[in-house]
């Protein structure tokens, strides 16, 4: 069922009983919380930021788990390219 942000706000309202304008503001401050970290998350991966800052600010598992990601896709990259290798010559 798709809901429209209109719908989701007043179930929220109802739900918790909290005003519309306090939902608003906690939305806001949360939407930009979570685009600030993609934001960190992307300038470490593309290696504009140097691995302190972004634990600094993601916190360290997270940073962790970037890393681990990035290995994996470097591994997957390098398999990939040893079989066209192997394929071609």
């Amino acid at each position: 069922m798709l809901q429209t942000m209109r719908d989701k706000l007043d179930y929220l309202v109802q739900a918790t009983g909290r005003a519309e304008a306090e939902i608003v503001a906690e939305a806001i401050e949360e939407g930009i919380t979570e685009l600030y970290r993609k934001q960190i998350a992307d300038a470490y991966i593309a290696g504009e930021l140097d691995r302190e800052q972004a634990i600094s600010e993601l916190g360290e598992q997270t940073v962790e788990d970037l890393d681990y990601a990035r290995r994996a896709i470097e591994q997957d990259v390098q398999w990939g390219l040893k079989g066209e290798r192997d394929r071609c010559c």
